[in-house]
């Protein structure tokens, strides 16, 4: 069985790659993603509904002909927890370059995400890649 570094890897490709039924399938069904306050009203939500509302109002933002990149920095893990710290780079639809840091935070039980708590910019988010008010 893979272990929780791993598997909160799988997980991260899946989005990246615009697979999210592969991430999904990572995930126990009460998996919650807790956003930062200022990106949502609600703080969290079930994955599926968390990696819609992601694609829907910031990964749709970049230029669809380049896309974005990312860079995995570190990737730690110990019992059932695990952190991926990352940067992702594009171009906007309006032309603006973004890049900014990452780190998510997973739990994982018995092999399945049951938690996933991401880190980054906000301020610079809102000020670059989409107008989220």
């Amino acid at each position: 069985m893979a272990d929780s570094k791993d598997i909160a890897r799988q997980f991260l490709e899946a989005f990246w790659a615009g697979e999210p039924e592969k991430g999904y399938a990572l995930c126990s069904p009460e998996a919650l993603w807790t956003f930062q306050k200022s990106l949502r009203e609600s703080r969290t939500a079930s994955i599926p509904e968390a990696v819609e509302w992601l694609n829907t109002k910031l990964v749709a933002e970049f230029d669809p002909d380049s896309g974005y990149t990312v860079d995995v920095h570190n990737a730690i893990a110990d019992g059932e927890e695990a952190a991926i710290e990352y940067t992702a780079r594009g171009k906007t639809r309006r032309g603006d370059i973004y890049e900014n840091n990452y780190l998510v935070r997973f739990t994982i039980r018995d092999g399945l995400i049951t938690s996933v708590r991401p880190y980054f910019d906000t301020h610079y988010v809102h000020n670059v890649l989409a107008k989220l008010n």
